[in-house]
């Protein structure tokens, strides 16, 4: 668990100081992304819900949204 002076919180994997692997990223304005990461970045499969509640589940590349992937929960 990582707390930033932001006060945004990440819980997940860690490689070479950076976020890497599945975690999950809250941010100070109440926005959320978890799934995958690279080097820091949203990468892979992953849901970010933004601030006005709308969930973007798909394919993350390179902190960018690509696509909708359908997917029951």
């Amino acid at each position: 668990r990582y707390l930033y002076t932001s006060g945004a919180e990440y819980k997940g994997m860690w490689q070479e100081g950076m976020r890497n692997g599945q975690g999950k990223m809250v941010y100070a304005d109440g926005t959320w992304y978890e799934g995958g990461w690279v080097n820091n970045l949203m990468h892979g499969e992953g849901t970010y819900v933004d601030r006005d509640g709308v969930k973007w589940t798909g394919i993350f590349v390179n902190g960018g949204f690509e696509s909708k992937v359908q997917k029951k929960l």
